[in-house]
C-alpha cells in the first residue's frame, strides 16, 4: 500500500534523497560515521542523479552523489532484501568509474569512490552491524589490494553488534525504527519534519504517487484482458519509462529485482 507523504521516514526513497540533498552537513555527518575520516572540504552534492552511457545502454540512478576531499561518496538506501547487492555495488562502482573517464579523466587520475548502502535488513546474514569490503591477493594476503575503490554495508537490523560505537548504534536504531536518541538522529528527524512541511515537495511526492498508481492500475487492466504476465510487464515498463529505479518497482510489485530483471530480459526477445 502507498504511504501518503506524513507517513514517509528517513527511510523512504523518496524522503531520504530530500532530506540529504538539502542537508549537506547530514550527509558529511553520516559519511563521516561510516567512514571513520573527517571531511574537510565539500565541491558538490546531487540527489538521484541518473548516468547513462551509452544511448542503449542501461542507465542507473544513484540516490546520492557526494564529492568530499576530491573523493566520491554514493550514498543508497536499501529497505528490501536483496541477494545481488554485491553484484550491484560492481555495477555501480563500475558506472561511477565510467562516468568519470567520460568526463575526461584518465584511469590513473580517477577518484577514490566510497559507495555506502544502509539496509534496513542484514545483508550478510552474519549478524554485523558493518560489513566492509576489504580486497586481498590470495597468494599474499597481508598485501592489502588498494584501487580507491570501498564498499561499505550497514545493517540496521536488531540485534546490533556489541563492537559498534555509540553514535553508529544511536544511528543504527533510528533507522531502525527502534528508539531517537544522539544529534545525528535529531538533525535527521527535524530535517525530515522541516520536508513533510514543504507544500511544493508534498506536490511532488503526490504527483509521482498518482504517476505510479496509474501505470499499475493501467497495467494491471490490461492484465485483466491481455494476461497477468503481459500486464506485469506493461507496468514495469511503464515506470521505467518515468525514470524509477528497480528497487522502487519491485516494492511496488511486490516482487524481488530479480524477478524485474528476468521479467524484462524475457520481454526484449
Amino acid at each position: 500500500m502507498t504511504k501518503s507523504y506524513d507517513e514517509l521516514t528517513f527511510t523512504d526513497d523518496f524522503m531520504f534523497c530530500k532530506v540529504l540533498e538539502n542537508n549537506e552537513e547530514i550527509c558529511r555527518e553520516i559519511i563521516e560515521l561510516v567512514t571513520g575520516k573527517r571531511i574537510s572540504r565539500i565541491s558538490s552534492l546531487q540527489k538521484q542523479r541518473t548516468i547513462e552511457l551509452t544511448p542503449n545502454g542501461k542507465g542507473i540512478r544513484l540516490d546520492v552523489i557526494f564529492e568530499g576531499d576530491d573523493k566520491i561518496y554514493n550514498i543508497e538506501m536499501q529497505n528490501m532484501t536483496n541477494e545481488d547487492l554485491p553484484r550491484r555495488s560492481r555495477y555501480y562502482q563500475g558506472i561511477l568509474d565510467l562516468d568519470m573517464m567520460e568526463r575526461g579523466k584518465k584511469y590513473e587520475e580517477l577518484n577514490d569512490t566510497t559507495i555506502i548502502f544502509i539496509c534496513t535488513f542484514d545483508p550478510f546474514g552474519a549478524g554485523k552491524s558493518v560489513y566492509t569490503l576489504k580486497q586481498y591477493i590470495e597468494e599474499a594476503p597481508e598485501i592489502q589490494y588498494n584501487d580507491g575503490t570501498n564498499k561499505i554495508f550497514l545493517s540496521a537490523e536488531a540485534p546490533l553488534s556489541e563492537s559498534i560505537t555509540k553514535e553508529m548504534r544511536d544511528f543504527l536504531d533510528f533507522v531502525g525504527g527502534r528508539s531517537f536518541k544522539g544529534d545525528l538522529s535529531e538533525k535527521i528527524q527535524k530535517a525530515v519534519n522541516h520536508a513533510k512541511s514543504q507544500t511544493e515537495w508534498r506536490k511532488e511526492y503526490m504527483f509521482l504517487q498518482e504517476k505510479i498508481d496509474n501505470a499499475r492500475e493501467e497495467g494491471l487492466k490490461e492484465g485483466r484482458e491481455e494476461g497477468e504476465k503481459t500486464g506485469i510487464i506493461k507496468s514495469i515498463v511503464q515506470m521505467k519509462k518515468n525514470g524509477m529505479p528497480n528497487t522502487q518497482i519491485a516494492d511496488i510489485m511486490e516482487m524481488s529485482e530479480e524477478e524485474i530483471e528476468a521479467l524484462m530480459a524475457e520481454n526484449s526477445r
